[in-house]
Parts: C-alpha cells; structure tokens; sequence
C-alpha cells in the first residue's frame, strides 16, 4: 500500500484517471464526490457534539459516504468491529499542522485493481476535510472539559469598556497594555476587571475568559481596537 503526501504533485496514476475517455461518467462521478465532501462537512457540525463518540462517528461516516471506497483510520485505535479491508491501495494522511491523527485509505477500484477507486484530488480533500473536522473536534473537547469545571452563569450586563477590557485580555495584552491602549489608569482597569468578575460569578482571568466564550460575550473575530 502506498503513502501519499498531500502536497506531493499528481502522480502518473491520477493523470491517468482524469485523461477523457478513461471511464464513461467521470464528471458525474467528480461531482457526486464533491457532494459526499458537502455532506461530511454539514456532518461536522454535529460531529463536534457528540462528544469522545465523535471520533468513532465520523470514520464510520467516511466510510459510509464513499461506499467502502475510503476508511479513517485513527492512531492505533478502533473499535474491534472496525475492520479494514485488504485491498487498500494508498494511504493519505490526516493531520493539521504538526498534529497527526490517522490517516485516510483508499480502495483500490474494482475494474481497474493498479489505480484507486477515488481521483487523487478528491481523496486528497477528503483527507483535509477530515483533518479540518478532527482538528476542530479536538479543541471542542478542550474548552467543553475546561468549561464542565464550573458553573458559569452571567450574572449582570458588562458595559461597552468592561467588554473591551474582556477582549483585549482574550487577545493577550497584559494589564500596562490594555491600560495604555484604552488610555485608563491601571486603578480604573483594576477596577474594570473586579466588576468583570463579579459579574460572571468567577475570580480570576482564566475563568473569565471561558465564562465570558461560553456566554456570547468573546469572539476571536472580533476586531483589535486602534
């Protein structure tokens, strides 16, 4: 079984599953695939609640989605009734950045056992799809473990500066740059942030910070100010 890399170039092999002619319907076949990467996707909204089932969940889906042509495989671990069949033919990993979480096997295609029965750039999406939803999944799982530690409840409305202290705390900015940023004296911004603490029931940054994401009140989107 070979091991892709996804940035390698196209190999001979897909060149020639994507030369006109070569199977009746490939466009069809390119589009359906595109669909099942849609699917997998919209899927991953759902995936990232679901909990350590997740993981499971979504190998089963890729499998399901492909018709048997594409498995997930996780680490060394799966469940026992998991099995992969013997007739892989590439293997493309799934990793996001220099995480590594498995990688994604590919059948070998029934009427023509040297090529894989998925075009290589569909199989390498389908690879970055995993990777993006795996990547994403974890760090639910972080912030959900963190967040079930306590009992964040809101318990007052922040006015517009106490919020902007929030989010320059949120964006890494320590006590003299946030005072200076919002020209306040560091006894107004120690004051600030007592009352931010009050008001979402914690007693110190860190719990602030995930009481106030966990309520709506911090995005990561949201813009530095000048």
């Amino acid at each position: 079984m070979t091991t892709l890399q996804t940035t390698a170039p196209f190999s001979a092999t897909a060149a020639r599953m994507s030369a006109p002619g070569t199977k009746a319907g490939a466009e069809s076949n390119i589009l359906a695939d595109m669909q099942q990467i849609i699917h997998l996707l919209d899927f991953g909204q759902a995936f990232c609640q679901k909990g350590q089932r997740g993981s499971v969940d979504l190998c089963h889906e890729v499998e399901r989605i492909t018709q048997g042509r594409a498995y997930l495989r996780l680490g060394g671990a799966r469940p026992r009734t998991y099995q992969l069949p013997a007739h892989l033919l590439i293997t493309l990993p799934v990793q996001f950045g220099h995480v590594s979480y498995g990688a994604l096997c590919i059948t070998s295609d029934p009427l023509y056992p040297e090529l894989p029965s998925m075009q290589l750039p569909i199989a390498r999406l389908l690879a970055l799809a995993c990777s993006w939803l795996l990547h994403m999944f974890e760090q639910s799982i972080v912030l959900w473990g963190q967040s079930q530690q306590f009992e964040y409840q809101v318990l007052g409305p922040l006015t517009k500066r106490e919020r902007e202290v929030l989010q320059l705390i949120y964006q890494g900015y320590n006590r003299e740059e946030i005072a200076n940023r919002l020209s306040i004296s560091p006894a107004t911004l120690r004051k600030h942030r007592q009352h931010i603490y009050e008001q979402l029931g914690v007693h110190n940054e860190r719990d602030a910070l995930l009481a106030a994401y966990q309520g709506g009140l911090l995005s990561p989107f949201t813009e530095t100010l000048e």
